[in-house]
C-alpha cells in the first residue's frame, strides 16, 4: 500500500471517529446527567474504542479501495451521491454488528446510563440517526471527490493558505505532449480524439501515484507532473515513472489501434530548478509556479520533435541525478525559446 493512500485511510478513518463521538454526545447532551459523563467516556475509550477504530477503518477502507475502483468512470454528482448512499449502508451494517457486539458480548458499565445509551444504539434506527449519518457521507464523499479533482495537496495548501502569499522551492516538472497531436486530430475527429486523451491521461494517473509524483496540469493534450521532493531519488522515480507510462502505451497499443487507428506515443521534457509557488485567481482559485525551470521543461518538449527524441532532460536535471542507476548522455548545447544562453540537453542512455 502507497503512503499516499495509507494517510487517505488514515485521515477518512479519524474524520469518521470525530464524527462518530460527536453524534454520541449529541445524543447524550439531553439524558445524561453530570455523574455519567465520566463513565461513559471512561467506558467508551477503554472497552468500546478497539470497536469504533476497527470501524472507522473499514469504512474508510471501503472508500479508498472498493467506491473509488467502482465509481471512478462516472460523473462528479453520480459519484458523490452514489458514493454516499453506498457508505452509509456499509456505515450502517457495521454499526448494527458492532452495537449487537457490544450489548451481548462486552462487559457492562457499571453506569446504567451508559449500559441504556449502547443498548439503545442497537436498535437506532431513527430518523436523526439517519439524516445525520447520510449528510456526514454526503460531505465527506463530496470532500473526496473534491480533493481528487484539485489533488489533495492542492486542496490542502488552498484550505491552509501555504501559498497566500508567494514562497520559493525546488522542483522536477515532467512536460508530456501527445506527438503529432494535430495530424491525429483531424484523422480521428476531435470527440473520438478527447476519448483518446482521456484514456492515455487514465492510465497516467495509475503511475502518479506509484512514483510520488503530482498533477500540476492538463493542457489540450499535455500533461504537467511535478515533484515535491528534490534529491536524487526523486529524479530516478520521474525517469520510472516514464519508462513505466511508455510501457503501458506499448503494451496497449493493439488496442489503441483497434479503437482509433493509432497507437499514441508522447513526447517528454523534463527540467528541474527554483521555482516561485503562489496561491492565484479568485473565482477559480489554484496554485501557481513561476519560473524558468517551466520554461526549460515545456522547450525540451518542443524539441523531442526537431531533433527526433522521446524525451529530454536539462543540465540542472542531469546533475540532480548522477548518484542514480539511470545514465542520461550528452545530446548538444541548444538555444531555448525565451533564454538568453545555451542549455545543455541530454537524452536517457
Amino acid at each position: 500500500m502507497k503512503k499516499k493512500e495509507i494517510i487517505r485511510i488514515l485521515t477518512l478513518a479519524l474524520m469518521w471517529f470525530i464524527a462518530i463521538i460527536a453524534f454520541d454526545i449529541v445524543i447524550n447532551a439531553k439524558v445524561f446527567d453530570k455523574g455519567d459523563w465520566l463513565p461513559y467516556f471512561q467506558y467508551t475509550f477503554t472497552s468500546v474504542l478497539p470497536i469504533l477504530i476497527f470501524y472507522c477503518l473499514v469504512i474508510s477502507l471501503s472508500e479508498g479501495f472498493f467506491m473509488n475502483t467502482l465509481l471512478r468512470d462516472y460523473p462528479f454528482a453520480i459519484v458523490v451521491f452514489t458514493k454516499a448512499v453506498l457508505q452509509f449502508a456499509v456505515i450502517y451494517v457495521i454499526h448494527l454488528v458492532g452495537a449487537y457486539v457490544i450489548t451481548e458480548f462486552m462487559p457492562l458499565s457499571t453506569n446504567a446510563a451508559v449500559n441504556a445509551h449502547y443498548a439503545y444504539l442497537s436498535a437506532s434506527l431513527n430518523i436523526f440517526y439517519v439524516v445525520y449519518f447520510f449528510i456526514v457521507s454526503f460531505h465527506f464523499s463530496l470532500y473526496a471527490q473534491v480533493s481528487r479533482k484539485l489533488g489533495s495537496t492542492n486542496l490542502y495548501d488552498i484550505v491552509m493558505g501555504t501559498y497566500f502569499r508567494p514562497k520559493e522551492a525546488q522542483r522536477i516538472f515532467m512536460f508530456l505532449d501527445l506527438n503529432q497531436s494535430t495530424t491525429i486530430a483531424e484523422e480521428i475527429g476531435h470527440l473520438k480524439y478527447s476519448r483518446l486523451i482521456q484514456e492515455c491521461f487514465t492510465k497516467l494517473t495509475h503511475h502518479i501515484d506509484n512514483y510520488d509524483a503530482e498533477v500540476y496540469q492538463y493542457v489540450g493534450d499535455e500533461a504537467v507532473l511535478t515533484w515535491k521532493n528534490s534529491d536524487s531519488s526523486a529524479a530516478g522515480k520521474c525517469i520510472d515513472l516514464y519508462l513505466d507510462f511508455r510501457n503501458s502505451l506499448t503494451k496497449d497499443a493493439p488496442q489503441f489501434e483497434r479503437k482509433y487507428g493509432i497507437a499514441p506515443k508522447f513526447k517528454v521534457g523534463i527540467s528541474f530548478g527554483t521555482v516561485a509557488i503562489a496561491e492565484v485567481g479568485d473565482y477559480k482559485r489554484d496554485i501557481a509556479f513561476h519560473g524558468t525551470v517551466l520554461n526549460t521543461g515545456a522547450r525540451l518538449c518542443q524539441l523531442c520533435k526537431e531533433i527526433k527524441e522521446d524525451i529530454l532532460f536539462s543540465t540542472s536535471f542531469f546533475d540532480l541525478l548522477k548518484t542514480n542507476k539511470h545514465q542520461l548522455t550528452y545530446v548538444g548545447d541548444y538555444m531555448l525559446t525565451g533564454r538568453k544562453s545555451n542549455e545543455k540537453v541530454f537524452r536517457l542512455l
